[in-house]
């Protein structure tokens, strides 16, 4: 699910639907004009809801003075986007048999010009919401984490924690409240991707959710998709790989070996002799980012006693990476391979989800799994004695 969230949110500025009630092989015209555009070669593309990559549905060549004319057939509201050269430049939901979508490249561009697109203006600017939200709701962990590695006893965090708990709270009203009002399954389907992607909301109440909106859009193939992957990745969680459960306990870690901030190979092997906790996260997992303070508390407390960390990110965002370890604190090293965790040596760890960490003995041998906040210090101290 993971990936097909991110790609997803990648092209947050990529939709298109039509009306529920248009039938089977409705066509519809996306038209209007691309100023100040370097590219001339314009597609238009249809977000499939299997993971697949986008498929090419029409094609053409801007005119002169920027124009252009894209058909399709579709039998129920899709995601599309319109490109240049298969970069994005505009998302919409084929609500409507004649879409007008506009952008001019050369001023500062954020966002077209629509017209004839309910569904597609609803999602923008449900968008924008979200990212106004989310920014202001960041700030606030952002500077609590300045203010925890200045004084972690500063009164002052209380607060902000109650602060920022009900941006939460607020945010996940507010997603709800679209899903639910929403008349359109693409724009549905859109906002539920963007909660599982931004972990706004738990699998379970993803879960609950998905169920409720695709009864009301009982017919919308993409909607039954999405409610199947996130049954299979449920079942895939009914039993998670931790504690005594955990497969891979008191067996030798799988070897991983990535490149740091500075390009450099990493090897957990390297680490042999110490303790280290081998922590998997990225900067898009909000629980994770929650949990980086703990973690910081506990590494300040044992990195003297023969402990190490090492963080393996899940990222494909090498800013967004290198900004996450600044802001959160975590000085000790930190490696990725910058394709989303979609290889085969985070693989071979046997998770479903992050946050996740193992601890190793000195001589590379799992012995402790999922440690999360208290547990985390309690295990330390009850090893490093």
């Amino acid at each position: 699910m993971k990936k097909q969230f991110a790609f997803v949110l990648m092209i947050a500025a990529v939709i298109t639907s039509c009306s529920s009630g248009s039938g089977d092989g409705t066509n519809f015209t996306v038209s209007g004009k691309i100023e100040n555009s370097k590219s001339k070669n314009i597609f238009l593309e249809q977000v499939p809801y299997d993971n697949t990559e986008p498929k090419v549905i029409d094609s053409g060549k801007l005119a002169t003075d920027g124009s252009y004319s894209l058909k399709a057939i579709a039998k129920e509201q899709s995601l599309y986007i319109i490109t240049l050269d298969h970069q994005p430049v505009s998302f919409f939901i084929n609500d409507n048999n004649d879409i007008k979508i506009s952008a001019n490249l050369g001023t500062g561009f954020r966002e077209p010009y629509i017209s004839n697109s309910d569904a597609t203006k609803s999602v923008y600017n449900f968008l924008n919401d979200f990212r106004a939200k989310d920014s202001a709701l960041g700030v606030v962990f952002t500077e609590m984490n300045k203010i925890y590695q200045i004084n972690p006893n500063d009164s002052t965090l209380a607060v902000m924690q109650v602060q920022g708990t009900k941006m939460a709270t607020d945010i996940k009203e507010y997603i709800k409240k679209y899903i639910m009002s929403t008349k359109s399954p693409a724009a549905a389907y859109y906002a539920l991707t963007v909660a599982g992607s931004r972990n706004v909301l738990d699998i379970s109440e993803l879960d609950s959710l998905t169920r409720t909106t695709s009864e009301r859009f009982k017919e919308h193939a993409g909607l039954a998709i999405f409610k199947s992957l996130l049954a299979q990745e449920l079942a895939q969680r009914a039993e998670p790989p931790t504690g005594a459960n955990y497969p891979l306990l008191n067996k030798q870690a799988p070897e991983l070996t990535m490149n740091d901030a500075n390009g450099k190979p990493v090897s957990l092997s390297s680490f042999k002799g110490k303790y280290v906790l081998v922590d998997f996260w990225a900067s898009w997992c909000q629980p994770c980012r929650k949990e980086n303070p703990n973690v910081v508390a506990a590494y300040n407390k044992f990195k003297d006693k023969n402990f190490t960390i090492l963080g393996i990110s899940l990222d494909d965002d090498k800013k967004a990476w290198l900004e996450a370890i600044k802001t959160d604190g975590l000085v000790w090293s930190q490696i990725s391979s910058l394709d989303g965790g979609q290889n085969e040596s985070v693989a071979s760890y046997q998770f479903n989800g992050i946050p996740f960490n193992v601890l190793l003995d000195p001589s590379g041998k799992i012995i402790a799994s999922s440690l999360r906040g208290p547990e985390l210090e309690q295990k330390l101290a009850e090893v490093l004695q």
